[in-house]
């Protein structure tokens, strides 16, 4: 097994190897997702071009389990990577546009920066000496210096490529999303308007799994997909239901049914991020339904 340096020179030398293998030569390149130490290699296939496919972790993982590597070594992952990629060949990611690693970067080292923040404003209610309290409140206010020069930078990064910025503005005609859900849906989701609904929704991680077996019918629960996204999908649909009187009256109606808040919350989710599917598919903003005539406005 060849191995390869995770840096420009590492990528330059492993398609030299692979330009050498002759018939033997990759059709296409499988690596799993492990972090953000993919991000280099992917972004250099993709210049050459060459077609890449990115594997879940945990996916292949489970298959080379299946495959009966139990043993976990670098030479084994390899191998199990390498068959799965030929068995389970998937499409390829959205490529960026112009512009989105940047923005994608700086919107995800703002979240960072909040997690911080937070973390930092759970300490200050323990019992510490003056010190610590005075450390803490020292890195706070510096967190928030720092998360609000990064609002500005992303900002600005986000007016440049015009797609982006026009996107944004998209999203942000539908009730209930606000910048940060905007921004995040364009840094994060860029399959939005591209993919079939029901594969965007199992992406975001929003689509209800079956655990039947034989008469016992266990109730559907969501899992997997991208948490960034579903988060702030989350806070969009609390806010939705508050100011869009269609998705209030579906909200209330689940509600009759007896289900547990969080189910019908989650359907208000799908239901919102179809919304966000349809304007990103059709390029225009969307359109404001009248309230029902026997709904009464809070």
């Amino acid at each position: 097994m060849n191995r390869f340096h995770n840096t420009a020179q590492g990528f330059d030398a492993s398609q030299a190897h692979c330009a050498t293998c002759g018939r033997k030569a990759p059709r296409w390149w499988c690596v799993r997702a492990p972090g953000g130490y993919k991000g280099g290699l992917v972004r250099r296939l993709r210049d050459v071009p060459f077609p890449v496919q990115v594997a879940y972790p945990n996916r292949v993982r489970a298959f080379a389990r299946v495959c009966g590597y139990e043993a976990k070594t670098d030479h084994l992952d390899a191998q199990a990577l390498s068959r799965y990629g030929r068995l389970f060949p998937q499409p390829e990611p959205q490529l960026p546009e112009p512009g989105q690693q940047e923005f994608r970067d700086l919107l995800r080292r703002r979240q960072q920066l909040v997690a911080q923040r937070v973390q930092e404003r759970n300490r200050l209610g323990r019992d510490l000496a003056d010190r610590a309290i005075q450390s803490t409140e020292c890195h706070i206010a510096w967190l928030d210096q720092e998360i609000a020069q990064v609002d500005r930078e992303y900002q600005e990064v986000l007016k440049r490529p015009a797609p982006l910025n026009q996107r944004a503005a998209l999203y942000r005609t539908v009730p209930g999303v606000g910048p940060i859900t905007a921004a995040t849906l364009v840094a994060e989701l860029p399959e939005l308007g591209n993919w079939d609904p029901k594969a965007l929704t199992a992406l975001v991680g929003l689509a209800p799994w079956s655990r039947d077996s034989g008469k016992q019918q266990k109730p559907r629960t969501i899992r997997g997909g991208q948490g960034v996204v579903r988060r702030v999908v989350y806070l969009a649909a609390l806010s939705a239901i508050r100011v869009d009187a269609e998705l209030r009256c579906f909200h209330q109606r689940l509600l009759q049914r007896g289900r547990p808040g969080k189910v019908d919350l989650v359907a208000v989710m799908r239901k919102l991020l179809l919304r966000l599917h349809a304007v990103a598919q059709r390029g225009a903003p969307w359109v404001l339904t009248p309230p029902p005539s026997n709904v009464i406005n809070p």
